[in-house]
């Protein structure tokens, strides 16, 4: 591995390293960290290659990594930002412009972030997290933080020590361990199952529901037609990203696609099963033969209960159409993100903006996630 080291000495116990891309970094040893931390694929070693192979936006990989002995124990996934659309999006929210890059912990575009840490060495958590400031320090960013956190005690405890922090966008989880689908069925009170079913009968009249892989080019096609309809910028997601995920997260790929009743694909939804979590990420849609998501209910109602048949314990529906999902059982599960700097005068600015965000945020019913410049 060709790492550099951020201490002589071991910290703690542990020996810390910077890595400047996660293929430094053994792919089997970095996803059982992953998997026995409870990570989803959004910490995944694909998802990072692919991310590092075509990053939509300008940034530089640094990586903490946490060891006890040999074994890799604790994981951070972190990019220096110097240009993203997303992050971009937010200052416009806030009105400053940052005086430099931002080092990430790790993606507005993933549904998580931040470290993990397997259990027997949770206090490699606070470890990575104090490091962070010392990347930050040594690669010239303007300031740090981590994006997609989750309420908790790393987000209480960045609060409590200064952290600027807002809510930005909001994922919707199902709990989907159930032994058989009219088990889950059951738990949908009556009234609204009825209307549910009854509205995937109508939909289901101009369109059949399935598990299925799009080819690469109606992925990208229907993704960026729903981006172009949402007024969201194609740089956002852009095809050489997406083409990398396809690559890189192939073993890991579930998708539900809807077909017309000529046989063409008109919608879908692309994501990916790692370990008990199986995360729904982008949705795609055939504006020009669509002009709202129709098959949108019964392809909910699918993925759930394809879920249910094959064990899977959990369904990240991730951002928008947060009304919809919550028909469905989902819950919604506040994403945080935090900045901070050593400099007084430049945290305060980091404070004002959160604020600011956070009250643009407010202003849409869900949040960030149906903000029509960012999908």
């Amino acid at each position: 591995m060709t790492m550099t080291s951020l201490a002589a000495d071991a910290v703690g116990g542990y020996r810390l390293d910077l890595a400047r891309g996660v293929t430094e970094v053994d792919r089997d040893e970095w996803n059982a960290v992953v998997l026995g931390a409870g990570g989803s694929v959004f910490h995944a070693w694909e998802w990072l290659a692919a991310f590092e192979e075509a990053p939509p936006g300008d940034f530089e990989a640094a990586h903490l990594l946490a060891y006890a002995g040999g074994q890799l124990v604790g994981i951070c996934p972190a990019y220096l930002a110097r240009s993203c659309p997303r992050l971009d999006y937010l200052w416009s929210l806030a009105g400053i412009s940052p005086g430099g890059p931002i080092l990430l912990a790790h993606s507005l575009a993933a549904f998580a972030g931040g470290p993990l840490a397997l259990a027997d060495h949770q206090d490699v958590v606070g470890l990575l997290v104090n490091r962070m400031q010392t990347s930050a320090d040594q690669l010239g960013a303007w300031a740090w933080g981590f994006a997609n956190l989750p309420a908790g005690p790393l987000t209480g405890r960045l609060l409590s020590t200064g952290h600027a922090v807002a809510q930005v966008t909001t994922a919707h989880r199902l709990e989907t361990a159930y032994a058989t689908e009219q088990e889950y069925w059951a738990t949908i009170p009556s009234k609204r199952r009825r209307k549910l079913q009854r509205e995937r009968r109508v939909r289901l009249e101009h369109a059949t529901v399935d598990d299925g892989v799009p080819d690469i080019d109606v992925l990208v096609r229907l993704v960026h037609a729903l981006l172009d309809d949402r007024n969201t910028p194609i740089d956002v997601l852009p095809e050489s990203f997406l083409a990398s995920l396809r690559r890189h997260l192939a073993p890991y790929e579930r998708s539900v696609v809807a077909t017309d009743n000529s046989g063409d694909t008109v919608a879908m939804f692309a994501g990916w099963q790692f370990g008990p979590e199986w995360s729904v990420w982008i949705a795609g849609l055939d504006t020009a033969k669509l002009n709202s998501f129709d098959p949108y209910h019964p392809m909910l109602a699918h993925t759930i209960e394809s879920a249910v048949r094959t064990g899977t314990a959990v369904v990240n529906f991730g951002r928008a159409n947060a009304l919809q999902k919550r028909r469905y059982g989902a819950e919604g599960v506040p994403l945080f993100l935090t900045l901070h700097s050593p400099d007084r005068q430049r945290n305060a600015i980091l404070h004002a903006a959160c604020r600011k965000i956070e009250e643009s945020v407010r202003e849409v019913r869900d949040g960030l996630d149906v903000v029509r410049r960012c999908c």
